[in-house]
């Protein structure tokens, strides 16, 4: 009996190394294909099988799978990183097993690909132009006009992502995203970038699930932004506050979008604004949400997606529909200055009071922090749920109010 579920890396948010447990419970035996075991807390202490190689390159991956396990006796291949979604897709064809077409993952990761597959069909997105060299910007930004979005077309939690109001940014952005030339993960990066149209609109994420080509929406989460000119996503709630013809134009938009990618399989997370024009893509990504939103859905509905998505790589997700039960909501913690954390307050208190669910802070102290122009910058979040969105927004407040964090020591405290 085939029962090795392999795991090409994860994410450093834990849900990783939950999902090798969820399936070992499942009497599946999890197997993780790393280049760093050290980046995933907690990975030690499991005892599940290790193997170190570079994932990084697809050919020494799969002759490390060949050395290390009989392919006759894999059953799936995932993973819970973005960064990895291609090597899997890559694999599962080898191995004949379930995963999503390179064609589609590969129109996901790439935001300049993601475009071009929208504008095809006609789909309702930013103005975009697609630049590869200094010498294009000029006249790029006289096209779209200013303000305009600069942004690498392959990385993910917002990272490099500006607005900006005059050439003189764009040119610096632009710059700034050329002279990196990898990732967080060591992966050579695109030389494009994209100037984007800037869309006014409230935002909101779309989270499905495909399954041979069938995909089914299961809720639209209402977002957030701070940080302006950056794009960092400050909170989040589930299900979002929507009329019944908003939802239905925002899911129909998505599907046609997911269509136009060939999305074949597994979770996805749109990202779309509600604008004067309608509801426009902002981006497709390949993936469950991150932000925590899918624990936001299991408040809400009882539905874990984490789950469903282990499921698209066996033999399908187990459901079509989830229905919420009540409203679930985060809100992210983040400083408004640089500096060194001096005190944390307020968290074991926050904790116990009415409709909080969790609080996390992932900062400590002396560690150097500052205000955010990515994910990777927020300090920490909390995690509220009741009957109702103003009700679960009241919970929130009064946590927020006593946690305190001391940023340096020639500064008050600042309450989050």
């Amino acid at each position: 009996m085939s029962n090795f579920i392999l795991f090409i890396e994860s994410n450093t948010t834990g849900t990783g190394m939950l999902a090798l447990s969820k399936t070992e419970a499942w009497g599946y035996t999890p197997i993780l294909y790393t280049n760093n075991p050290d980046r995933y807390i907690g990975l030690a202490e499991t005892g599940y099988t290790v193997h170190r190689c570079d994932t990084n390159n697809l050919l020494t991956l799969r002759e490390t799978i060949e050395q290390t396990v009989d392919h006759k006796q894999i059953c799936g291949i995932t993973t819970t990183s973005e960064f990895y979604l291609e090597q899997v897709s890559e694999l599962a064809a080898y191995y004949k097993l379930p995963g999503n077409s390179i064609l589609a993952v590969q129109q996901a990761r790439n935001k300049a690909a993601t475009r071009r597959a929208l504008h095809l069909v006609g789909i309702n997105q930013p103005l975009y132009y697609i630049v590869e060299n200094i010498e294009q910007l000029q006249s790029v930004v006289e096209e779209i006009g200013l303000p305009c979005i600069v942004k690498p077309v392959d990385d993910s939690g917002s990272n490099d992502v500006l607005l900006c109001d005059t050439f003189a940014i764009v040119e610096k952005q632009a710059k700034k995203i050329w002279n990196v030339t990898t990732n967080i993960r060591g992966q050579q990066k695109s030389s494009q970038i994209l100037v984007e149209q800037y869309m006014q609109g409230p935002e909101y994420s779309v989270e499905s699930l495909t399954w041979q080509g069938k995909t089914n929406i299961l809720g639209i989460t209402q977002k957030s932004l701070t940080g302006l000119p950056f794009f960092v996503e400050s909170g989040h709630v589930f299900p979002a506050q929507l009329l019944p013809e908003q939802y239905e134009h925002i899911q129909q938009t998505v599907l046609r979008a997911l269509h136009a990618i060939d999305f074949q399989s597994g979770a996805a997370h749109t990202e779309v604004k509600l604008t004067s024009t309608g509801c426009a893509i902002i981006e497709i990504n390949g993936r469950l949400a991150g932000g925590m939103i899918p624990e936001l859905i299991r408040l809400s509905t009882g539905v874990d997606l984490l789950e469903q998505q282990m499921y698209c790589a066996l033999d399908g997700p187990k459901i079509k529909i989830i229905k919420p039960h009540s409203v679930a909501e985060i809100r992210f913690i983040m400083a408004d200055r640089a500096g060194r954390v001096k005190q944390i307050d307020g968290v074991e208190q926050a904790k116990q009071l009415e409709g909080i669910h969790q609080v996390q802070i992932n900062t400590k102290l002396d560690q150097y922090v500052q205000s955010p122009e990515n994910a990777y910058h927020r300090l920490g979040y909390v995690i509220g749920y009741g009957d109702t969105a103003e009700q679960v927004s009241t919970f929130l407040d009064n946590a927020l109010q006593i946690i305190r964090i001391t940023i340096d020591e020639k500064v008050q405290e600042e309450v989050f």
